[in-house]
């Protein structure tokens, strides 16, 4: 179950999802909030995800790191004693760009590299003036490598 977290908006809801994972073996990942286009994105909503560890743990006693695979875009913890995990997706305050892998096909047929990137190729267009799968690996293969270091968001 994904959540995205606001401040003053449901950010005391908090406890109550972790509270799900107690006898059910569920993940349920915190996202910080994130500006997009048309979102109204202010600073002020965003509750970094060290915050909401020191909500849980002051509510639960206890919070412990669970591993995660290398290209894992949640920090994984788990609750002593319950069944499932909770993740944080971490985009605003600690960034996991250089470790991202997640390539995005929209539904017009545009590969996006990074969610935060305005930029998109179109595979579409490539595919209707029949390039092969070598030339479409290419394709690909060259927006991956201009994928920046860190994302829009973040950047000065």
């Amino acid at each position: 179950i994904n959540c995205v977290i606001m401040r003053g908006v449901n950010d005391m809801e908090v406890c109550d999802f972790v509270e799900m994972t107690r006898n059910k073996p569920i993940e349920i990942r915190f996202i910080e909030y994130m500006p997009f286009d048309k979102n109204n994105w202010k600073d002020s909503k965003m509750v970094p995800y060290k915050e909401l560890i020191g909500i849980i743990h002051e509510k639960f006693g206890g919070i412990e790191k669970a591993e995660d695979s290398p290209n894992h875009t949640s920090k994984t913890y788990k609750i002593p004693g319950f069944k499932g995990t909770i993740g944080f997706i971490t985009s605003m305050s600690d960034h996991f760009c250089s470790t991202c892998n997640r390539l995005r096909i929209t539904a017009d047929g545009n590969l996006k590299v990074c969610l935060f990137d305005n930029g998109e190729v179109s595979l579409r267009d490539a595919m209707r003036a029949g390039a092969n799968d070598r030339e479409l690996s290419e394709i690909i293969k060259a927006a991956v490598l201009q994928k920046k270091p860190t994302h829009a968001a973040r950047r000065p």
